[in-house]
């Protein structure tokens, strides 16, 4: 009788033990997918008001950050062409880059 209780309490903390790893493996997947999501909208924001400023040399971040997340740009001409440049936007956070989206904008005349 002590025994059959002692295995079926082990069998149960098994079951339990796969069951949190799996919640927690499930938790963090989600706080990925909801950081991948954060940094797109946020270049996404960061180009369309690239797109429309006046065509120049350099860019600042203009859309709002948390304290965790970083942002850069880098702006250079596009294969030695004065008209089309290259501005790539690179999202961090904590650190850790993200996300690196690289976009085209040509000079309008």
């Amino acid at each position: 009788m002590l025994l059959e209780t002692l295995i079926a309490l082990a069998i149960l903390g098994l079951i339990g033990a796969g069951f949190m790893t799996a919640l927690n493996t499930g938790f963090r997947s989600l706080d990925t997918t909801r950081e991948g999501v954060m940094a797109e909208n946020m270049v996404q924001a960061q180009l369309e008001d690239i797109r429309y400023q006046p065509y120049q040399d350099s860019y600042t971040v203009s859309v709002p950050l948390s304290p965790e997340y970083s942002m850069t740009i880098d702006t250079q001409p596009y294969e030695a062409d004065n008209n089309i440049q290259q501005n790539t936007i690179t999202v961090s956070r904590n650190g850790k880059p993200l996300l690196t989206v690289t976009d085209l904008k040509t000079r309008r005349s």
